[in-house]
């Protein structure tokens, strides 16, 4: 088990699949006051939950384990800040006969009948931070950023797809009104349909604002849908737009035919003739 699997397996402990997130994870974090990173640093979401600053520190070979017991105190900057360390490694065996220093605790992944939650080989002591409050900030600065990092590649997505979207629409309008004959599969059809109903609706009643194309893709595949998007939206947009992807490249090569076809320029009415 490498780095990367052993993270997913501590994520999967923290956050069940398919489950409400209780847990903010936030990987590989510098510390609040220097440049050292934690592999894992977690904070409870719920009410339920303690007020705590839970840090991880994963290994995957014996090697790894022996350098960190070498320098105990390279953690320091960021378990200052936690209520509780965790060493975790990739198999038991890795810290077999070894002296682990008392103030972390030891995990490994599930075992037995476990299927998820991890195995604690040694438990992790409740800890008295110096500084939690710099811990906690940084949390806050981390998740922020994150959220605007979010925020503005959704954003670019939707801009780059509803410009796609427009594009495709003008050359339809441009070879219907050019007279151009183009024999569409009843799929290519029926994504031609939906773009000339995208712009109808959006002229009439402005549903759309700038064109949201998770929005539409909600509406493409289920009216009832749209008022259940806030728990839906991201099954829904993904499905719709794998369905609708062949489509729209079909399409967009048949045009291309279309236009090869009438000649090097624009497509007219005359070159028909």
């Amino acid at each position: 088990m490498n780095a990367t699997e052993l993270l997913a397996v501590l994520s999967r402990h923290y956050n069940a699949p398919n489950r409400p997130k209780g847990w903010l994870l936030a990987p590989e974090i510098a510390s609040p006051r220097g440049d050292r990173r934690a592999d894992l640093i977690a904070a409870p979401l719920t009410l339920s939950g303690e007020s705590i600053i839970v840090g991880h520190e994963l290994k995957v070979s014996r090697a790894d384990v022996l350098a960190e017991l070498a320098n105990p105190t390279k953690h320091d900057e960021w378990a200052r800040h936690c209520h509780r360390w965790w060493l975790v490694v990739a198999d038991p065996a890795l810290v077999d006969g070894l002296d682990i220093p008392a103030h972390w605790g030891v995990m490994a992944p599930p075992s037995g009948r476990r299927t998820r939650s991890m195995t604690v080989l040694k438990p992790a002591p409740r800890l008295d931070p110096l500084a939690s409050s710099d811990g906690w900030m940084k949390l806050a600065r981390w998740q922020s950023f994150r959220a605007d990092a979010a925020v503005r590649d959704a954003t670019a997505t939707t801009v780059s797809q509803s410009r796609e979207i427009e594009r495709l629409k003008r050359t339809v309008e441009e070879l219907k009104d050019a007279g151009a004959d183009i024999a569409l599969s009843p799929l290519r059809q029926s994504a031609t349909q939906l773009l000339e109903k995208i712009a109808e609706r959006r002229s009439q009643e402005q549903l759309w604002g700038f064109g949201d194309l998770d929005v539409i893709v909600d509406a493409v595949l289920d009216v009832e849908g749209t008022r259940r998007a806030a728990r839906e939206q991201r099954q829904l947009v993904t499905r719709v737009q794998r369905m609708l992807a062949p489509a729209i490249e079909s399409m967009s090569a048949t045009l291309a035919h279309a236009e090869k076809m009438g000649g090097e320029g624009p497509v007219t009415a005359s070159r028909r003739t």
